[in-house]
């Protein structure tokens, strides 16, 4: 367990030389089983991202799952987030009256800040074995409302073209490779937000004979319900879980993310630690 711990760290961390983000997630989580078909469980959640320099998220989550039949199981959960944005930027456009043409006038550049979110989780889970191998379909509703913040925005304005920079005596203000005359800082307010994704999961473990290791890769998909299911992001992963005992489990795991939702933005490459403990 530790070699492969190390190894999948080694291997997340060369896979951020590619000028990918690097992250860390760790969880706590625990179970109480009721009947063999009522489950209750809770857990704490701790993400560090940007290259493993900022903390992005503190949660804790409740949740219930219920199982009909020995092949399908459904589950209800809410997460209370508290989330921090990095810095985000876009370009200013300035729209010329007589022409119509659109031409660059600047950045805003918003600050990273924190936030509020709560979400709520309805799944449905398929699993069916064949040999060894244990496949499992995840179906999840995932409804996410974010509170209110507020945060800093840089703005950048007065470009300066290149073949004027060397002969301009005022001040000067780099951003992105480009050169501005001025910029300002002032307040941003971001309003309060709703997002709701379908988010469908495909796993596949393998029983090891007498062996207390259990290793698995996922695929998942969440699709923008507001967007008409696009595909916003994906996520790659392959790892395993530690049986120390009847109560006790370790899970490691390589996580890598492609695309960008409501959660995270752009490409990463993810190593995820938990802990589980089973009443």
């Amino acid at each position: 367990m530790r070699r492969l711990a190390l190894t999948l760290l080694a291997a997340t961390a060369l896979c951020a030389h590619a000028g990918d983000d690097f992250g860390l997630w760790t969880e706590l989580s625990a179970t109480k089983d009721f009947k063999k078909k009522f489950s209750l469980d809770g857990g704490f959640e701790f993400r560090q991202e940007n290259n493993l320099r900022t903390p992005t998220r503190w949660a804790a989550s409740v949740g219930g799952s219920y199982k009909p039949c020995s092949f399908l199981k459904l589950g209800a959960g809410y997460n209370f987030l508290y989330d921090r944005s990095l810095q985000e930027a876009e370009v200013d456009y300035k729209t010329n009256s007589t022409t119509g043409e659109s031409t660059m006038n600047g950045y805003n550049v918003d600050h990273g800040y924190w936030r509020r979110k709560h979400r709520l989780t309805f799944d449905v889970t398929g699993k069916v074995s064949a040999g060894r191998f244990t496949f499992a379909l995840r179906e999840r509703y995932q409804y996410t409302h974010s509170m209110p913040a507020t945060t800093l925005r840089t703005r950048y304005r007065g470009l300066l073209p290149a073949e004027m920079e060397e002969g301009y005596t005022g001040d000067k203000y780099y951003y992105n490779g480009s050169c501005f005359t001025r910029y300002e800082v002032v307040p941003k307010d971001k309003r309060a937000k709703d997002k709701h994704y379908l988010r469908s999961r495909l796993s596949i473990e393998y029983n090891i004979k007498h062996c207390p290791f259990t290793p698995f890769v996922s695929a998942e998909v969440s699709n923008d319900l507001g967007h008409e299911l696009t595909a916003d992001k994906w996520r790659y992963s392959v790892g395993g879980e530690w049986k120390i005992s009847k109560q006790h489990r370790l899970e490691v795991a390589y996580l890598y993310e492609d695309g960008t939702d409501d959660d995270t933005g752009g490409d990463a490459h993810i190593l995820t630690l938990g802990y589980k403990f089973k009443f």
